[in-house]
């Protein structure tokens, strides 16, 4: 490490950090079928490529100057810690990039003209603490014993108690104090550069008032038949926030909200009651799950007597997409932000672009999610969506800090 790198990291030793840890699977396998010289060979291989390759890949992801300490904790497990606070996009991007360089890169034998490819495990946290790293190896344990490549935890969650009890208890005390809190990202108009509404993210807080990752208890609220009640403080809320701000709001449901009775009448007699439909979007999420499209049709046609929008979030990702748009009577889809992020390639570009032709066809309007960047923005503008949303247009904010925040220009 360079001086200057030596100097960035005292100087940065008691702020966030975030972990990657890399996990060869099968390594006993390719050392008994090729031997352990070339299981030795192919770890160094893979050493280089972290060295060389993924860490310069990931500055560029960043595009921020970041210290990455790469390091070789065990045989067949490799560590990456920036030293940087993260965000959940940022570490999903490089979780992928991870991925997809290593499954991808054909490691060569010793004295043998064949390659072969290697899988991996990833696991991740972030923290300001000295138990970072059994936090991501936590992380890395729990993603091998369920088979899937990856997973992040919460260092929040992981303090002194056990895993599940602790968010549990954290589920439980956001319910009884009320804690649940919609934070909100700006919408942007196209056509005018104007913000002209929010959708909500649930937000949960531990007992220190630290704000909880999504990712971490989403899953773990529905397993535990606590994820209605969190909904209906998320919900009444935006109500509320609605009736006094009068702000134009987009609340998230997925089908299972849809199809639970008690989130359903809760909703609807609320809007009735606070004559506030006009100013509520609902975004129906994971829509390629829908299978009575006569009982989601049902819902809309109930929220819309109000003058309640609908639109369809993460449109792009499934095959069926065009047939249950066409099976729902919506006024918005939201492209996927996975193909947002790559609209300077020909091949996404083209695909977005008969995506808007449909829409225009079917008079919905389109949301561009993922806008994180100005060269994005133009591409979205040039082939005519109408609203754009994503971290350069906004991050997701408590309410105090939008209530008569002044429209700002992104051109």
């Amino acid at each position: 490490m360079s001086i200057q790198g030596q100097i960035y990291k005292f100087f940065n030793k008691n702020n966030v950090k975030t972990l990657f840890l890399i996990d060869i699977l099968y390594m006993k396998d390719i050392n008994a079928i090729y031997s352990f010289k070339n299981g030795d060979y192919i770890i160094s291989q893979l050493r280089d490529l972290l060295k060389k390759t993924i860490t310069r890949l990931i500055t560029k992801q960043l595009k921020r100057k970041v210290l990455i300490e790469l390091t070789n904790l065990h045989a067949d497990v490799f560590s990456l810690k920036l030293y940087d606070d993260l965000t959940q996009d940022e570490i999903n991007a490089i979780r992928k990039l991870i991925f997809k360089k290593i499954i991808n890169y054909d490691f060569k034998l010793k004295k043998a003209n064949t390659t072969i490819n290697i899988d991996i495990t990833i696991g991740c946290s972030k923290s300001k603490d000295n138990m970072l790293r059994v936090y991501t190896e936590k992380a890395l344990h729990n993603a091998k014993i369920n088979g899937i490549h990856f997973m992040y935890y919460d260092a929040n969650l992981y303090k002194n108690e056990s895993v599940n009890e602790t968010i549990i208890d954290i589920l439980t005390y956001n319910i009884n104090e009320k804690m649940v809190e919609p934070f909100f990202q700006a919408i942007m108009d196209n056509q005018t550069d104007k913000i002209i509404k929010y959708e909500a993210l649930m937000r949960l807080f531990d007992r220190e008032g630290n704000i909880l990752s999504p990712y971490t208890f989403i899953f773990k609220a529905k397993k535990a038949r606590l994820y209605h009640k969190l909904m209906e403080i998320m919900i009444d809320k935006i109500i509320d926030y609605i009736t006094i701000h009068k702000k134009h709001i987009s609340i998230n449901l997925d089908y299972t909200d849809i199809l639970n009775p008690k989130i359903k009448h809760s909703l609807i007699s609320k809007i009735n009651q606070n004559n506030i439909g006009k100013y509520l979007t609902i975004e129906i999420l994971e829509s390629e799950k829908i299978s009575n499209y006569a009982i989601v049709n049902e819902f809309i046609s109930s929220v819309k007597k109000y003058n309640v929008k609908i639109a369809i979030d993460d449109f792009g990702t499934g095959f069926s997409n065009y047939e249950y748009i066409l099976n729902l009577n919506v006024d918005y889809i939201k492209i996927d932000g996975s193909l947002i992020k790559k609209i300077d390639e020909d091949i996404y570009l083209n695909l977005i672009k008969s995506i808007v032709l449909f829409s225009k066809e079917q008079k919905i309007k389109i949301v561009a999610e993922f806008v994180s960047e100005l060269k994005i923005l133009r591409y979205v503008k040039s082939i005519g969506i109408d609203y754009s949303q994503g971290y350069y247009i906004g991050k997701p904010e408590p309410i105090e800090n939008i209530i008569g925040a002044k429209n700002e220009k992104r051109t």
